[in-house]
């Protein structure tokens, strides 16, 4: 009994010591004025606080890991630190910046007045979605999204003051996304978006619906790119049941056009067939971090799942029953892309996802990085 007590004594002690947290503070930059209300929360979680009267906030727990931490409030620049739960700072001084007023104007005058009505589908369907997930999904705050259109470049750049706030019936999640970047360049046909996600699980009516949440999670995560990242960091790839191969562009002659009695050359896909192991693309940089680096184009094949019929009808060549298939490229192959242990990954415009991913990884299916199947 003495033992038992013991132990349990040391167990309750040893889990106050892990128990991690962080403090800070919120001013204004190059004062010591303090900025009460702001969202401070870490990225892709639903770790989240407001900072007080006096600007000070602590979140407790801190999760183990590394995240972005974000603080953001309307009219000033947002703030983001990367924090390592390993190497917590005894004390956080978030110095915002006000955003020029000026600069503001110049920016709003350039918006679309009619921006939504223009693009508000196309923003949609490009940031949430056309997943079956999408279709319980709904933006409340759609005023909030301003649009701008650089008709010389041929891209569509979209803008928000406020977090979007996103209700995700499918997964059961309330979302608050800081949007950064949003611009699709219609000539190369490319999309870049950034920012930082809140989650907030919401309340279920009752355990059939709690339940259909949870399995519609494990459905959305099997074969997605989280998945994927994980898998890589772990080496398990093939044991998760995902197959990488190469694929490298030759330049072959265009048999059905002749200009001045040739043949132009055109780029062709080619398959290598032979199977890529994880180890061939990822490596360990340290203890905590794996790094992602490869040339040319990586096909990657989910075995254990065939992509919905939503994908297949307006893809070409692609049939019914088909596993899920998609393409990486890294435009510069000399970079690392830095991958963790819970699936994330910093990359910036470091890497592009085409195929299926480039249809599915939106915020309709966006899973915290918490998430455990």
């Amino acid at each position: 009994m003495k033992l038992f007590f013991v132990l349990l004594l040391s167990l309750l002690v040893l889990n106050a010591q892990s128990q991690k947290k962080l403090i800070g503070k919120v001013v204004v930059s190059g004062t010591e004025v303090p900025i009460a209300s702001a969202s401070i929360f870490l990225s892709n979680t639903s770790v989240g606080t407001v900072s007080k009267d006096d600007g000070s906030f602590i979140i407790d727990p801190l999760p183990t890991g590394r995240y972005n931490l974000v603080v953001a409030i309307l009219g000033y620049e947002t703030y983001v630190k990367e924090i390592n739960s390993n190497q917590i700072p005894d004390f956080v001084l978030v110095s915002l910046t006000p955003k020029p007023t000026e600069l503001q104007e110049v920016i709003v005058g350039n918006y679309d007045k009619n921006g939504w009505d223009k693009w508000g589908e196309f923003f949609m369907e490009m940031l949430i979605g056309k997943t079956p997930n999408a279709l319980e999904c709904k933006l409340l705050n759609k005023n909030a999204v301003k649009f701008r259109y650089n008709k010389k470049d041929n891209v569509l750049y979209a803008y928000a003051d406020e977090p979007l706030k996103i209700v995700n019936n499918a997964l059961g999640f309330d979302l608050e996304y800081k949007l950064l970047n949003f611009e699709y360049n219609y000539k190369s046909t490319i999309f870049y978006y950034q920012g930082y996600p809140l989650f907030k699980e919401k309340t279920p009516r009752n355990n059939r619906q709690q339940s259909r949440w949870l399995t519609n999670r494990n459905e959305t995560f099997e074969g997605s790119l989280m998945h994927f990242m994980r898998s890589l960091y772990r080496n398990q790839l093939q044991k998760e049941g995902f197959e990488l191969r190469k694929i490298v562009k030759n330049k072959t002659p265009n048999t059905s056009i002749t200009v001045n009695g040739q043949h132009p050359l055109q780029e062709v896909d080619v398959l290598i067939d032979m199977p890529l192991t994880g180890d061939s693309i990822a490596f360990a940089i340290d203890s905590t971090t794996a790094g992602l680096q490869f040339k040319d184009y990586i096909q990657v094949v989910y075995k254990h799942k065939s992509m919905p019929s939503a994908f297949v009808r307006q893809s070409r060549g692609i049939q019914q029953g088909a596993p899920i298939t998609a393409r990486l490229f890294m435009p510069d192959s000399d970079k690392v892309v830095a991958v963790l242990a819970n699936g994330s990954y910093f990359q910036g415009k470091d890497i592009l996802t085409m195929d299926y991913w480039a249809w599915s990884e939106k915020l309709s299916n966006l899973l915290p990085l918490d998430y455990r199947r």
